[in-house]
Formats: structure tokens, C-alpha cells, sequence
């Protein structure tokens, strides 16, 4: 994690020596706290002062709001006067998820400027602070962003994941790590800003690159694509089906830009399916039950999840940690004794893919807000039964779906390993069991392998939750 503990004299980075180091006409700060390393980049294409304005993500029990005023940001070694504030929704511990961080300077397109946050008990402003200005642009001017991979894989913010640079060497992760650099600048070239693009959350999934990586092209690209999804797709009605719902990336984009129109667009779309999706969720006979499947599932207790994350509230207060632990009873409802979870949208068969979203969004609930026990059990049975029963080892992939269907059948479908392979993966750092390793690697060996990235939904799909899989499978 690249935070420490300095006293700041001149604190110019080594990477900016080439286009030169901004040169401090005042006293140096004198302070010492733990710094966060940043660089002001600008975002707007432009030149000259500009409004810095971002999100900066906090590891847990990084900073609580009683400790606001022992914050400060420099810029070679002299502090700027800044608006700060923590941006809604918590930690469970309470500690703060993000801070809202504005200042002005002066940066141009192509000359990063490096700076640091520095926060400790010592710390003290000596500059008054701004006012807050509301964030109504669809891009900052200039944003100050955490250069440190190792530093922003430790927020949590994307989730649990590891950075580029230590990713496994061998073959199959290299091509993993090569192919989304290759076919996510192709897709970029001819899809930006266009919402239908993001199909299974393109917005998370550069948010994760740039976790991974501390590339702020990816910064950049999120927010645009995140904005083209909110303002061309999800407003004005915030009325969709949930295999629309890309809510993650737009949770995102408001802990990383302070927009509370995204923060907003969540609550609706979260209450929306509350009324309508959780009532049913284990109820085929109801009304409506008849549509669920382990997608709709999935995106419902995703949706409050992202809700409770972010605080989100939209026309009305509502208690989504209450609707969270509904949706997850409701779901286990759903397993059949063999494991498996079969609807009638699928006309009595089991979607493996589909599992494995519900999978990701169970352990997500499990890891960060209740550790219910029988979550890894239902877990565990489920995967027993579809590596028993669903992979077919000779194609290196599930089937597509169980059992043969008039709009499908059992063949095999490589596209969607990825969207299952948290799970096996998870399970083997839950367990400790190898076995599950074993399988997980064969299921990422085979849909890497195997992968169709021209494809933009399939190059979503590969990507949009697989970069857990790197984490659990330590």
C-alpha cells in the first residue's frame, strides 16, 4: 500500500521529473501523517486553472467524519486550500468509504502534476475551506486520483482483486491481461459514450482496470460510459429489466466523482425492484414469479446492496440491509435439494451463468455486510452439482444450460465461464479446499482459451466480475 508516514518537505514525484516539478514559492508544509499519493491530471482536454473535483476511495477504518479536519492536500510540499467531505455511505465499522476532495489549479492536458492527501491526528488546515461546488458536469475539468495500484486494490472498491503487476505470470494470465488491454482499446475506438455498450457493466469494469492498473485513461473512460448509461438509458423513468441493470459501475462513479445523479439513479432503480422483483423472488406461482430467474435474482440484491453501500435514497427512505437479508432468504428458497436452482423462465432447467451471477452477489453480501452461515453451504452444494454434472471437460466449459429447451440446449458455452468462476475461487479461500482451485483454474483456463472478445457483450461478460477470481484464488 503506498501510504506512509512522512514529515513533507518537497514532495515532487519521481515520475513528473521529465515535464518538471511544480516548484513551491512558499514555506514547505511541515506535517507528518499517513499520504496517500496522487496526480492531478487533466480530464476536459484543456489547459490553465482548472476545478479539481473527485472522489478519493479509503480502506476500511482508514478515516471516520469526526476526523474531517485532520486532512490536508499538497502540492510540492504547500498545502491548497481545499473543499473536503465524505461522500455517503459507510464502511460497516463506520469509517468513511470516500472524500470528496475540490480545489483549484492549474494543469494542462498531458503534464500530470503529482500531489499528496496527508490525514493523521497531527494534521491540521491552515487554509480556509472552500465552499462545495455541485457537481453538474459530465466530466471534471482535472481530477486528483491515487496513483498507487497496490494502494487502491486495498479500498475495496471494485472489490477484492490484485493489481496488474502482481498477476500470475504464467501463459494463461498473460493472455487474460494482454487481451482486455487489446480488444477494451477496440471496443473504446468505436463504442464510447454509447449506453447499449454496457451490457453487463463496462463503467465496473474500467473502474477495475484502473484499480488494477492506476491508469487514468480508465478513470476517464468510466465516467463517460457511466454518464452515457445514466442519461441515455436510465433516465427518465429509472423502469427496466434487470438484465439492463448495470448498477455497479454507476454506485461507482458517485463514490469517484461525488455525482449525485448516479447515487440517485440507484435508490430508484433499487426500489423499483423491491416493489416488483423481491415480493416474488421465490414464487413462481405469484404473479409476475413466473419470469424470475438467477439473473433477476442477482440484480435484485444487487441493487439494494449498491443502495445500502452508497446510502442511497431516492423518493422514499428505505431500509435496504431489511431487503438484502430478504432477497438472500428468498433466494436460497429457490435450491432445489440437488443444488441446482431451476425456473420456469428456463422452463424447469438450471442456467449455470446465470448462478454464477446470483453466486457473485451472495458472496459479495456475505463478505461485507452479514456473514450468513448458510450462504457458503448452498454455495458449495451448488457447485458440487454443476462441476458433477454441468462441465463438460472435453469442451473446457459448463452448458449453457441443464437440460434441453425449445430456446436452448446443453451444449457447451466457453463465453460465460468467467461468469462463474468467482465462485469456485471464493469457495477455495473459504474452505481451503484445493479442489476447488483446481476446478476454478480449469474453468478460467477454458473460457480465456476460448474467449469471443470482439464480441462486446462477450468481452463484458469476460471481464465483468473475473478479476475477483484473481484475489480468491491466492
Amino acid at each position: 500500500m503506498q501510504v506512509r508516514s512522512v514529515a513533507l518537505g518537497l514532495a515532487c514525484a519521481s515520475w513528473l521529473t521529465l515535464s518538471g516539478c511544480q516548484t513551491a514559492t512558499e514555506p514547505p508544509l511541515n506535517a507528518t501523517g499517513d499520504t496517500i499519493s496522487l496526480r492531478i491530471v487533466r480530464m476536459d482536454g484543456g489547459s490553465g486553472s482548472a476545478l479539481v473535483s473527485n472522489g478519493i476511495p479509503l480502506p476500511k477504518g482508514k478515516l471516520d467524519s469526526s476526523n474531517i479536519a485532520h486532512v490536508v492536500l499538497a502540492v510540492a510540499g504547500v498545502e491548497q486550500a481545499i473543499h473536503v467531505e465524505a461522500l455517503a455511505g459507510t464502511w460497516p465499522d463506520g469509517s468513511i468509504r470516500s472524500l470528496l476532495v475540490q480545489f483549484p489549479y492549474t494543469v494542462s492536458t498531458g503534464s500530470p502534476i503529482a500531489a499528496l492527501l496527508i490525514m493523521g491526528p497531527s494534521v491540521t488546515r491552515s487554509t480556509a475551506d472552500l465552499p462545495k461546488t455541485a457537481v453538474t458536469w459530465n466530466m471534471p475539468a482535472a481530477a486528483a486520483l491515487p496513483t498507487s495500484p497496490t494502494y487502491l486494490v486495498s479500498t475495496d472498491v471494485v472489490g477484492r482483486t490484485i493489481t496488474r503487476a502482481a498477476s500470475p505470470t504464467s501463459a494463461i494470465f498473460t493472455t487474460y491481461e494482454n487481451d482486455f488491454v487489446t480488444y477494451g482499446d477496440q471496443h473504446w475506438a468505436t463504442e464510447a459514450g454509447i449506453w447499449d455498450y454496457d451490457y453487463y457493466d463496462r463503467v465496473l469494469i474500467w473502474y477495475a482496470w484502473w484499480v488494477r492498473t492506476g491508469d487514468p485513461e480508465y478513470w476517464r473512460r468510466a465516467a463517460i460510459d457511466a454518464i452515457a448509461y445514466r442519461e441515455q438509458y436510465v433516465k427518465p423513468t429509472y423502469i427496466m429489466q434487470p438484465h439492463e441493470a448495470q448498477l455497479e459501475g454507476l454506485a461507482l462513479h458517485y463514490l469517484l466523482t461525488g455525482d449525485e445523479g448516479s447515487r440517485y439513479a440507484v435508490a430508484r432503480v433499487a426500489a423499483i425492484f423491491a416493489d416488483i422483483w423481491t415480493p416474488v423472488l421465490d414464487c413462481p406461482t405469484c404473479s409476475g414469479g413466473e419470469y424470475v430467474e438467477g439473473r433477476i435474482q442477482a440484480r435484485t440484491l444487487q441493487s439494494h446492496y449498491l443502495s445500502w453501500m452508497i446510502s442511497a435514497v431516492g423518493d422514499e427512505p428505505r431500509n435496504w440491509a431489511a431487503l438484502m437479508a430478504t432477497d438472500v432468504t428468498k433466494i436460497l428458497n429457490t435450491q432445489g435439494a440437488d443444488g441446482s436452482y431451476r425456473f420456469v423462465q428456463w422452463e424447469g432447467a438450471h442456467s449455470n451463468y446465470m448462478t454464477g451471477l446470483m453466486h457473485d452477489m451472495m458472496i459479495k453480501y456475505y463478505t461485507y455486510v452479514q456473514a450468513d452461515a448458510r450462504i457458503p453451504t448452498a454455495i458449495k452444494k451448488t457447485l458440487d452439482w454443476m462441476w458433477s454434472t454441468q462441465w463438460l471437460s472435453a469442451a473446457q466449459s459448463f452448458k449453457y444450460v441443464s437440460d434441453s429447451m425449445s430456446t436452448g440446449d446443453p451444449s457447451p458455452a466457453p463465453d460465460l465461464n468467467l461468469l462463474i468462476v468467482t465462485g469456485y475461487a471464493w469457495y477455495y479461500m473459504y474452505s481451503g479446499n484445493s479442489t476447488y482451485k483446481t476446478e476454478a483454474d480449469a474453468i478460467f483456463a477454458g473460457g480465456v482459451n476460448q474467449a469471443f472478445l470482439t464480441g462486446y457483450k462477450q468481452f463484458n461478460q469476460n471481464y465483468t466480475s473475473s478479476y475477483r477470481y484473481l484475489f480468491y484464488r491466492q
